[in-house]
């Protein structure tokens, strides 16, 4: 038994479609649904968040500022190094601070000197008259930068900022032989206790050239001194970054 193409209605031409029905990639209700590539989309999300991160910047503030305050630092202290001589002085330093880091400022000292034991052996034992140099007073122009900055913690719990200051400074001293141009360098450490107070230690060496009876001599005053320092103005404000 055969059939004919009007007998079965096939053939190569497909039935005609209704206008009513669907889409292909459509439900019943007529929504149209996309396919995502959940891998680039995740891609560019995390892209986004990186680069928003790069831009995020977190600088710990310094808990204490510097930079056009004045600094008045009182300080007391003794020479190291003359075994002859033993000196007490007394003085202060007031220092600018023209930015973060650097500082001019005035230095000034007087000093109480007294021979030593060893003195008094040489002159009783030998029957020698030493050659000293004492001290009366001194003032300095400076100059001081600030290159280290750190802090430690106290008890686990007081966190305590620091730094330490190199300088250079010219001034004029007085001893009991005479007067001298002088030329000074040192180095000093400071502790911060609160937003305007600190403690300070320092190490300075003052250089000038001393006339003995006996000729001159290039006399090396190394002086060592602790002392406290008041910021002025007492407070201070951070200015944001814009």
């Amino acid at each position: 038994m055969t059939f004919t193409t009007d007998d079965t209605g096939g053939g190569d031409t497909p039935p005609a479609q209704n206008a009513d029905a669907p889409a292909a990639g459509a439900d019943e209700g007529g929504m149209t649904f996309d396919v995502i590539d959940t891998e680039k989309e995740a891609a560019a999300v995390q892209k986004a968040e990186s680069e928003e991160l790069d831009r995020i910047r977190v600088i710990q503030r310094r808990p204490f500022l510097q930079s056009h305050r004045v600094e008045v630092s009182p300080f007391l202290g003794t020479n190291i190094n003359d075994a002859l001589v033993s000196s007490f002085i007394a003085g202060g330093t007031v220092n600018y601070y023209i930015t973060e880091y650097l500082a001019v400022g005035v230095h000034g000292a007087y000093s109480l000197g007294t021979e030593t034991d060893l003195f008094d052996t040489v002159l009783e034992d030998y029957e020698l008259y030493p050659q000293v140099s004492k001290p009366k007073y001194l003032t300095e122009l400076q100059f001081q930068y600030d290159p280290i900055y750190g802090k430690f913690t106290l008890f686990n719990s007081w966190i305590v900022p620091w730094d330490i200051y190199a300088l250079l400074a010219a001034g004029y001293t007085r001893t009991d032989l005479g007067g001298h141009i002088t030329l000074g360098a040192g180095l000093g450490q400071r502790f911060y206790m609160n937003r305007w107070f600190t403690l300070n230690l320092e190490l300075r060496d003052h250089i000038y050239n001393e006339d003995y009876p006996a000729g001159s001599e290039i006399v090396n005053n190394l002086v060592f001194t602790a002392g406290v320092g008041f910021f002025l103005p007492p407070d201070f404000e951070y200015q944001t970054l814009k």
